[in-house]
């Protein structure tokens, strides 16, 4: 018979059997499985279950046996206690405590959010602190009009070319129109009518912002030229309608230093040093200080994003002009920068912008930096590596090459920087004013090198036209400055600044190879190494506001590192410029840098055009934390912190 078979039910009336299987040949677990019901002994299944009496409706039904094995109350010992005064306070008490502590514990967490301290971001740096300034002399740029002289449509044509390569500010110079010399101003609302007509001022601006660049003006601040009107009333002050101008200069009556003070009519005026043609502005006139104020005014509503304040020596002087005072040039400078965020916030064309403002001072020592940066100057320009040059009286002659004197130089200037946060760091390796790096150090390839040198130092860097390139001077008897030949931009006729048929700017007769064309063309070319850097330089913050790392001097060579150390730690990227200036191969030692023991795993950046070794995006292992330079070279390699 199947255990299926054997599951029938018993007789009406009788207990049911649950199996008719032979004991003795089936087990009772398989009993048990097959039928689904437990094995119960036979002397019960074959026992009668007792009849209850039934319970009349007016008596209280008999308690339910308690489980021996039970170890808390049942439903019917509980009900006794449901409506007990007692534990129906009590639970109430436990409903409300627990409430109370919940909303506390809610609170409590509330005010931890708002009472811990925040957690530490870096602070977004602004837009002037990290920018690459690309300085323009206007009239060896670009000519637009076939007349031999740049302009500002010539420039205006050339933007693409300058944003493609990462230059994110244009500084103009000349701007204003002026005697010759810069400071002499003859109108501070009018550009120079010899770069176009004023009306491109406010395309060039408008085309600059469209490129998503900032543009900047060198201001006269303290002299002006004696053809502006204000020095033209102020001669003649004794009119009427020009009283209001007679202390806008510095007048005196008596004879004084001609080096300083030169007469006209029967008063003699302040001048700058052996500079008749500028006369200086009278700071302490309140009349005089309301008219300046809202010459800068002007400029910001008209789109400008900065002003390098010339001649700040002059705002204040000793009674007899020959020296500077410099305490109450501090407080002037102080009014600038007041009016300046003032008029910026209040202004409806410029809507709270911050406007930068700089300057430089000549020969300036640490305290003197450190009291313009807390005068109201964004930045004070560094000039001290405008004067290295090959064997002149800060470069030792004897040496060979500039890698001493930069090295001791920047070593100086960096720790001043580290030390004073407040004077953000300006670079400035070229100017108008400065015979061009590749002239000064005798060597394109020392000049690449700085140029790399230059992109990877903090703060704001300034790039003097043509500097990109590598462009050298002038023959010294060039009609024009040495260091102003025209742009060189292809190999065609007059390296494509002009089409005239005679240009009134010289070209380097090295124009053929050395321009801006072929350079964007070749992978490892001045102008590619300054473009990679340039355009780095705005995506990674160790480029941007890192630390700064000078190594020490090994047999003409060193490095600087840059990296970020936020908290304590070294985070993100670490860029190291390794420099050669020897005629020899050098081993850079790399054991100081931060996480070295990441070396092994670095890329090349960006490597000199005579660097044959190494090449962009290249891996190599510098896990024997040392790196070989043949003579010359340079090259930027990173690694992850």
């Amino acid at each position: 018979m199947s255990a299926t078979d054997s599951l029938m039910p018993g007789p009406e009336g009788k207990t049911p059997r649950f199996y008719e299987v032979d004991r003795g040949n089936k087990t009772e677990s398989y009993i048990s499985a097959v039928s689904g019901n437990p094995v119960v002994p036979e002397s019960l299944m074959m026992k009668e279950p007792e009849k209850r009496q039934p319970v009349k409706p007016w008596e209280k039904p008999p308690p339910k046996p308690k489980n021996p094995n039970q170890i808390s109350l049942n439903e019917d010992e509980l009900e006794e206690f449901r409506n007990d005064p007692f534990w129906k306070i009590l639970r109430t008490i436990l409903f409300v405590l627990f409430w109370l502590i919940w909303l506390g514990l809610f609170l409590f967490a509330i005010l931890l959010i708002f009472l811990s301290p925040a957690c530490i971001t870096p602070e977004k740096p602004n837009w002037w602190q990290t920018a690459v300034s690309y300085h323009v002399w206007v009239p060896s740029f670009q000519d637009s009009d076939g007349d031999g002289i740049g302009d500002i449509s010539g420039l205006i044509d050339r933007l693409d070319n300058l944003r493609k390569t990462g230059v994110q500010t244009i500084w103009p110079s000349p701007f204003l129109i002026s005697d010759d010399d810069k400071t002499s101003v003859r109108s501070f609302n009018q550009m120079d009518p010899k770069l176009g007509v004023n009306q491109k001022t406010d395309e060039l601006i408008q085309k600059i912002h469209d490129n998503d660049m900032k543009i900047v003006i060198s201001l006269p601040i303290a002299t002006t030229s004696l053809e502006h009107d204000w020095f033209l009333k102020s001669v003649s002050a004794s009119i009427p309608e020009n009283k209001n101008y007679s202390e806008f200069y510095i007048w005196t009556g008596q004879s004084a230093n001609s080096e300083f003070f030169t007469q006209r009519k029967d008063l003699f005026y302040l001048h700058e040093e052996g500079n008749p043609k500028t006369a200086v502005l009278n700071w302490k006139n309140q009349n005089l200080r309301s008219h300046m104020f809202n010459v800068l005014s002007k400029w910001i509503d008209r789109g400008i994003d900065g002003f390098e304040l010339l001649g700040i020596e002059y705002l204040s002087r000793t009674m007899d002009g020959t020296e500077s005072e410099w305490n109450d040039i501090y407080d002037i400078l102080r009014d600038i920068r007041h009016h300046v965020d003032q008029y910026s916030n209040e202004s409806t064309i410029a809507k709270g912008k911050k406007i930068a403002l700089f300057s430089t001072r000549e020969e300036a020592k640490e305290k003197d930096k450190k009291k313009m940066a807390t005068s109201g100057l964004d930045t004070i320009i560094n000039y001290e590596l405008g004067e290295v040059e090959k064997d002149s009286r800060i470069c030792h002659k004897n040496e060979g090459s500039v890698a001493t004197c930069v090295h001791e130089i920047l070593s100086d200037v960096l720790l001043f920087h580290s030390l004073n946060e407040k004077a953000w760091p300006h670079w400035r390796f070229g100017s108008p004013e400065l015979s061009r790096v590749a002239s000064r150090v005798g060597s394109r390839a020392h000049a690449q090198n700085l140029l790399m040198l230059q992109m990877v130092l903090p703060g704001t860097n300034n790039i003097y036209y043509g500097e990109e390139l590598g462009m050298q001077n002038l023959a010294n008897d060039s009609i024009v400055s040495p260091q102003k030949g025209a742009m060189q931009w292809d190999d065609s006729n007059f390296a494509g600044f002009t089409k005239a048929k005679n240009s009134k700017v010289p070209v380097n007769d090295d124009y053929p190879n050395i321009n801006w064309a072929r350079q964007y063309s070749e992978s490892q070319s001045t102008l590619k190494i300054f473009s990679k850097l340039a355009k780095l330089r705005q995506r990674d913050d160790a480029l941007k506001t890192g630390k700064t790392l000078i190594g020490r001097l090994v047999d003409g060579a060193f490095t600087v590192t840059r990296f970020n150390n936020f908290e304590n730690r070294t985070t993100g990227n670490i860029y190291v410029a390794a420099l050669n200036f020897a005629p020899h191969s050098v081993k850079l030692p790399l054991q100081d840098l931060p996480n070295n023991e990441k070396l092994s795993k670095s890329t090349i950046v960006t490597a000199t055009s005579n660097c044959e070794q190494f090449y962009p995006r290249q891996s190599i292992d510098l896990g024997a934390k040392e790196i070989e330079l043949e003579s010359n070279q340079a090259v930027i390699f990173r690694y992850a912190a």
